[in-house]
């Protein structure tokens, strides 16, 4: 086996560890948002203990970079890959933490008497679902043009919240849903808006990978 070779093998298997963390994210965060929605408390719990293999994935990928860094001093577009997937990986990571923080609103919901549904929550958790995977399908093709579609959709995300927010003023003025869950289904659609920042860092990293421009 060359160098080269060797070294390319080294950088799939960082992008396969990569894939593997996003698939786990992509799982907790949609289940997360549908235990919210159906106020599946034995779900929510299950994800907050999943959090761990998050951070470990986290962890072990940050090392292998930096591993893959100081053995092989890599330059120009390996060394754009490899900084690329450090900052992914702190994306992935904050996704997951938000579906720890969306599955604990599950939890202290429980006694809630009544829910209030909002149809643009539900298109909210749709796009920031596609905006992950969008990000995450550029990097696996080197495809700008699906990297940018993700950050497009980014407005449509901030959108959807505008709308929930006036949708839960109304309902508060008229006495429609209780006050624990208006603050709460608006702090669903803040993590939400969050995760969609989150899915444009992924992005914009994806193309600084095939580029080297960073906005």
């Amino acid at each position: 086996m060359t160098y080269r070779t060797q070294f390319d093998t080294e950088l799939d298997n960082l992008k396969l560890n990569l894939i593997k963390m996003s698939d786990l994210v992509i799982k907790n965060i949609h289940d997360a948002l549908y235990s919210f929605l159906d106020l599946n408390t034995e779900l929510a719990e299950k994800i907050i203990k999943e959090d761990k293999k998050v951070n470990d994935f986290e962890i072990a990928i940050e090392k292998e970079c930096m591993r893959i860094i100081l053995r092989e001093q890599p330059v120009a577009r390996d060394l754009r890959l490899i900084t690329s997937v450090l900052k992914m990986i702190t994306d992935l990571e904050r996704i997951g933490d938000h579906a720890v923080d969306i599955s604990k609103l599950t939890i202290f919901m429980e006694k809630t008497a009544s829910t209030f549904k909002v149809e643009q929550t539900r298109l909210m958790i749709e796009t920031s679902e596609e905006m992950i995977r969008l990000a995450l399908d550029s990097f696996v093709n080197k495809d700008i043009d699906t990297a940018r579609k993700c950050i497009d959709k980014d407005d449509i995300v901030d959108d959807y919240f505008d709308e929930i927010k006036e949708i839960v003023a109304e309902a508060l003025k008229d006495h429609t849903i209780e006050v624990d869950y208006a603050i709460y289904l608006m702090m669903l659609a803040k993590y939400l808006e969050r995760i969609g920042d989150n899915a444009v860092n992924l992005a914009q990293w994806v193309i600084f990978s095939i580029t080297g421009e960073h906005k």
